[in-house]
């Protein structure tokens, strides 16, 4: 605040009190002796017009600058109703139930919109939970009814399943504190597990496999591990190129972390677009050319492994293929059950 601005905008205050000045001015000059009495009176009044008005550009500059420093403390800005000095004079008053009300509509605005976004993730959930029975159902009536495309019937419904279980974990994504358990874990058994998982879109690829050191142990889910592992596989199929894909898997041990490696010798990714490929939605220009792509997989293995705290690290160059790295923070968690 500025105490000329403040005079401007209070110039109704100035012309009143320069009328009010004028007429006593004239009155004391129809009055014997009076001019001195004028001029002292002049000076007086103006010294207190002004000392009146700085007192008041003060206090409320005081007050104000007070909140706009709280605002700019505040991580979450709405906090500041409930954290606003009360205010003493009766606008400043009159501005803290106003900042209340607002905040609590807000707070009424958050709870509805928090609640409704609560039912529609549980009814997600539901929904995946009931469409995966008729997908079952489907992949044993292809079994038991071979018509000579069961494989690639099969092909389709797996993808169905996948895209299914992606927006179940996607739904999850926002709350896994409250779905998942901190476990010692060997990196072994979840690349076998994913591996085991993705056997038939592997087959049918002719993929080529080379594993390499897995023994290490690591702190974490499994369950959502095997879904990252998962959905970087299915980007080394989809990205192979013309070539039978090629996916070379190990661990490395290193001071303060653990890193689970998988290389492939796919199309690769464009410069320029690397930086991007863990954005949301973003699927690329091979994702347009060479495979249908949500832009979820890599968005949600990034989620995910923050918020189990670990790091996934994308290298790549285009026609050298890709490197995922995994990286996680050794720990003296304890097992949990």
């Amino acid at each position: 605040m500025k105490y000329g601005v403040y005079l401007k905008e209070r110039w109704g205050w100035a012309a009143i009190f320069l009328w009010l000045l004028f007429s006593m001015e004239t009155f004391l000059l129809t009055v014997s002796g009076g001019g001195w009495l004028g001029i002292y009176a002049a000076v007086s009044l103006t010294a207190g017009y002004f000392a009146g008005t700085f007192m008041d550009f003060w206090q409320q500059k005081k007050y104000y600058e007070q909140l706009r420093d709280m605002v700019e403390s505040l991580d979450k800005k709405y906090l500041l109703p409930e954290m606003a000095p009360a205010g003493k004079r009766q606008e400043e008053k009159i501005l803290d139930s106003i900042l209340y009300l607002m905040g609590k509509s807000m707070n009424e605005y958050a709870e509805s919109y928090r609640r409704r976004a609560k039912e529609y993730k549980e009814y997600i959930e539901l929904w995946i939970h009931e469409i995966k029975v008729p997908i079952a159902a489907v992949k044993m009536m292809i079994e038991n009814h071979p018509s000579g495309i069961e494989t690639e019937l099969t092909a389709e419904v797996e993808r169905i399943e996948g895209y299914t279980e992606q927006a179940l974990f996607y739904a999850r994504s926002s709350a896994v504190e409250k779905d998942y358990l901190i476990r010692k874990v060997t990196l072994q058994f979840l690349v076998e597990e994913t591996l085991l998982q993705k056997k038939k879109p592997l087959l049918a690829a002719k993929a080529k496999l080379r594993l390499g050191s897995l023994e290490q142990i690591v702190y974490s889910d499994s369950k959502w591990l095997v879904f990252i592992l998962g959905q970087i596989v299915d980007n080394s199929i989809k990205y192979a190129g013309d070539e039978p894909p090629e996916l070379e898997i190990w661990a490395e041990e290193q001071k303060g972390s653990v890193r689970l490696i998988l290389r492939d010798r796919g199309i690769g990714i464009p410069d320029g677009e690397t930086d991007r490929v863990c954005e949301k939605g973003f699927t690329g220009s091979n994702g347009r050319k060479f495979a249908r792509s949500t832009g979820l997989g890599l968005y949600l293995c990034d989620k995910l492994c923050r918020r189990l705290g670990h790091c996934i690290e994308v290298r790549s160059r285009e026609r050298e293929g890709c490197t995922v790295t995994l990286t996680f923070p050794k720990s003296d968690f304890m097992d949990m059950t």
